[in-house]
């Protein structure tokens, strides 16, 4: 199940991603995540709960994180949001934190569709913005996935999906 959730997230990111950005990926790569090392230190990203119901009745929890590792790669990326949607470019944090959580909303809501047409039934938060944090061993407390999408060597956007065990001793969704 958790393959095939993460494989619905690469592909309906990368659909959004060329739709959005009027780019198609130059590359979209998807991994598990390991509990070796760091994944990913990052400038900024946009963080997106999740909990639901799967056909045979366990609960699952969760989150998405759509990160950048730099500044710029993030403004860049907001600026071609900006200008598929006809607004005007901002290179203000609050701007760019707005075109990036649009994006993750966008992918989100399509992963989430293909999801229940598999049994999966999930609600999910409004995005909570994230600076200077890292994916790290911390986060991997279940199962992780990143989805990686770069267009033309200008951004790199990557997207984690983490699925968390449903227990009391799991306590809250790390953050």
């Amino acid at each position: 199940m958790y393959e095939k959730c993460s494989q619905a997230l690469a592909s309906h990111a990368a659909a959004v991603f060329t739709t959005m950005t009027r780019r198609a990926p130059s590359r979209v790569e998807v991994s598990q995540g390991s509990r070796k090392a760091p994944l990913m230190r990052f400038t900024l990203g946009e963080r997106v709960d999740f909990r639901g119901v799967a056909e045979h009745g366990s609960r699952v929890k969760g989150y998405f994180i759509c990160a950048f590792d730099a500044m710029d790669s993030a403004v860049s990326f907001a600026r071609d949001i900006a200008a598929y949607l006809g607004l005007p470019a901002s290179s203000s944090k609050a701007e760019t934190d707005n075109y990036v959580g649009e994006f993750l909303n966008v992918v989100i809501g399509l992963t989430c569709s293909a999801w229940a047409e598999h049994g999966l039934r999930v609600d999910f938060s409004p995005p909570e913005r994230l600076q200077e944090h890292s994916i790290d061993q911390d986060h991997l407390a279940g199962h992780c996935w990143r989805v990686a999408i770069e267009a033309d060597g200008r951004y790199t956007t990557t997207l984690f999906l983490n699925f968390l065990p449903e227990s009391p001793a799991s306590g809250t969704i790390p953050g």
